[in-house]
């Protein structure tokens, strides 16, 4: 088989070649970004691969997919693959120019496009708050006049909590009408509305083979959300205990939501359900994606499971001799990420002296000017925990986002 990958992701951590095996020809076309610096350490990473592309501008560069197409001239791929938010789409579309069987873009827009999946989902009684797509002023007028407030309103594409806004009063028109003056024009805007609901958040990950389940498992972000690290507060997440009374519950709907969308039958998934905290609603489901969880979810992951799920994938599908999955994890594990907050970092640990944390990992250095986060992933360090239960694990956490917070500073912005 000939594989062309789109890839953004370090490549120390996706061996993409290695795990397919060298039966296969495969062609890489990344983000310069994601190589190694180091020259050796570039080298290695690079040598299994037929051919290889850097591209210094890849997100949404049109010339990504004339470079793909100008290698399928040569090459004839049987696949294109990728596995980053905004490169699904892409990849869809290059394999219905080239004639390739796979994902059609129709059926990937089911899972990029927020409203379109949860019209389909409701369709299939999968449980869902309130939803309508936005496309002119009136329409969030008018679903704020159905539902009352607050509501949140998100781009039907986006990823990364990027852009996502909670209006809790009419105050808060002003604001989203002045960050999307196209709600005015007659082409409209992109955008979704929600009812809002103060909720405890669930994420559950995992790997289709050829529509087989090779791993499922929710874990929870407590008392965090993916909004909270926007705005300068930490994000946390532990995997679920097996004995949880919602582990199977969470498990049963993401199922049942890969079986209302056009699902492929091999991929990676990541799903959002909804828990509301008064627990008057039950649980309810935000909206599943074919690729990885980010904010080291991935990480996390293989540190409870002993096995990479994209190995897993990429092993099964070239045949070469893919991992065990344990049917549950082998250790409960949990992250934290610390996002950037406005001003100077003026302090920052290096090592972290918490017992049980199995990595620790800063990614900024003294003296660096920072702004807020962008996405939900920014971060300027991290911690990977484990434990024999979810409590010992948020515990372990707790104790790092004490300790981090005495011990990282942040000048004011000037």
């Amino acid at each position: 088989m000939r594989y062309l990958i789109l890839n953004r992701t370090a490549l120390t951590m996706r061996r993409y070649d290695l795990w397919l095996g060298p039966e296969h020809e495969v062609v890489l076309v990344t983000a310069a970004a994601a190589v190694p610096e180091d020259p050796a350490e570039r080298a290695a990473v690079l040598a299994g691969y037929a051919h290889v592309e850097c591209v210094e501008s890849f997100h949404f560069d049109p010339a990504v997919d004339r470079l793909a197409l100008a290698l399928h001239e040569k090459w004839h791929f049987d696949d294109v693959l990728a596995f980053a938010e905004f490169d699904l789409m892409r990849a869809a579309r290059l394999r219905a120019s080239m004639g390739i069987p796979g994902h059609a873009p129709e059926d990937v827009m089911a899972f990029r496009d927020k409203f379109a999946m949860k019209e389909r989902l409701a369709a299939s009684d999968v449980p869902l708050l309130p939803f309508a797509a936005v496309t002119y002023a009136t329409d969030v007028l008018d679903f704020v006049a159905e539902h009352g407030y607050p509501i949140v309103v998100k781009p039907r594409r986006g990823g990364g909590s990027m852009d996502v806004e909670v209006l809790r009063g009419p105050e808060d028109l002003t604001g989203l009408f002045e960050r999307n003056p196209e709600l005015g024009t007659d082409d409209g805007a992109h955008l979704l509305a929600e009812t809002y609901l103060d909720h405890e958040l669930f994420h559950i990950d995992g790997v289709l083979v050829d529509g087989e389940v090779r791993m499922v498992w929710p874990s929870s972000q407590g008392d965090t959300t993916c909004l909270d690290i926007v705005n300068g507060l930490s994000l946390r997440s532990s995997l679920m205990d097996p004995e949880d009374p919602l582990t199977e519950p969470l498990r049963e709907m993401t199922l049942a939501a890969l079986e209302a969308l056009p699902t492929p039958g091999s991929c990676v998934f990541h799903a959002e359900i909804f828990r509301d905290r008064r627990g008057d609603a039950g649980l309810v489901f935000n909206e599943i994606a074919v690729r990885m969880g980010g904010g080291m979810i991935e990480d996390m992951l293989e540190l409870g499971f002993g096995v990479k799920p994209h190995e897993v994938y990429f092993r099964s599908l070239g045949g070469n001799n893919p991992p065990e999955v344990p049917e549950r994890p082998l250790r409960i594990a949990g992250v934290t990420l610390f996002p950037p907050r406005p001003g100077t970092l003026a302090e920052i640990p290096e090592e972290c002296p918490v017992p049980d944390v199995a990595v620790y990992k800063s990614y900024a250095k003294p003296g660096t000017v920072m702004s807020g986060a962008q996405f939900s992933t920014d971060k300027i360090a991290s911690a990977l925990a484990t434990g024999g239960s979810r409590k010992e694990v948020e515990d372990v956490l707790a104790e790092v986002h004490a300790w981090f917070e005495r011990a990282a500073v942040v000048t004011d912005a000037v």
